[in-house]
């Protein structure tokens, strides 16, 4: 199935990008920032399809929907989960050399719309600076939460790994509900063990501790609860800074 294409005003869609202009200079950006959107179908998607690798745009944003980024190195699976905001490039960059053999695989978890970037709405945002920075916050913001991802795969037990990461995903995707915080991903439990760095049956022995000692509850339809408080971190104590430890 082809992805749809049309287009949009993104910050008609994502208001966000506008928040530090004042308000007519806001309606003058939304008016002339208008990007091309590609519309994608749940299910596998092969970016070479939709991207002109000749002459590839800036970068892609998430509109809408939610996409996995699966990469795997020596048979060993690691996913990212992007949703409405995320910025990202599915292309190679020709002047990188790639010395580890890696495999990517994209698929959209729901249906997804994403803004084409290019060089034309690139240079129209030049006029409005502040949502070039609200741009590069977003990629700041990624790459913050990949440190995090990095953080919950190194915890010990595979248990307080899901827990983590099943909280971490709740800062953006997760709702109060009497119950507790309701996350509404229908992630399965190989994509779980993709994130968290573990194997599918670890994953699935752990969901069931999490849900015996009422940590984590699962409706019918798929959604997670999870219950009480976040789970607390200790942090041991921060390493002298390098000029002290060796005397400078």
């Amino acid at each position: 199935m082809l992805e749809g294409r049309g287009w949009i005003h993104l910050l008609d869609l994502d208001i966000d990008l506008a928040r530090n202009l004042e308000l007519n200079r806001a309606h003058e950006a939304a008016e002339h920032l208008r990007a091309r959107v590609i519309d994608l179908p749940r299910g596998s998607w092969n970016p070479q399809e939709s991207v002109d690798l000749q002459t590839p745009p800036i970068a892609l944003i998430v509109v809408d929907g939610l996409l996995l980024r699966e990469a795997t190195v020596s048979d060993h699976p690691s996913s990212e989960l992007l949703g409405p905001g995320d910025m990202l490039r599915t292309w190679d960059d020709p002047e990188e050399e790639e010395l580890l053999p890696r495999a990517i695989i994209w698929n959209a978890l729901t249906p997804t719309r994403l803004a084409v970037l290019d060089h034309a709405f690139c240079a129209r945002a030049a006029h409005w600076p502040e949502v070039m920075s609200a741009l590069l916050d977003r990629a700041a913001r990624r790459a913050e939460r990949l440190v995090v991802m990095q953080a919950i795969a190194h915890l010990t037990r595979v248990d307080d790994r899901v827990l983590a990461l099943l909280w971490c995903l709740a800062e953006r995707w997760g709702r109060v509900v009497p119950e507790g915080v309701m996350l509404s991903l229908r992630l399965s439990h190989r994509t779980l063990a993709s994130m968290v760095g573990a194997r599918r049956p670890s994953v699935t022995t752990a969901l069931g501790q999490l849900m015996a000692s009422n940590r984590v509850d699962r409706r019918p339809d798929g959604e997670w609860i999870l219950i009480g408080e976040p789970p607390e971190v200790t942090l041991r104590e921060a390493p002298l800074p390098l000029s002290t430890e060796v005397g400078v």
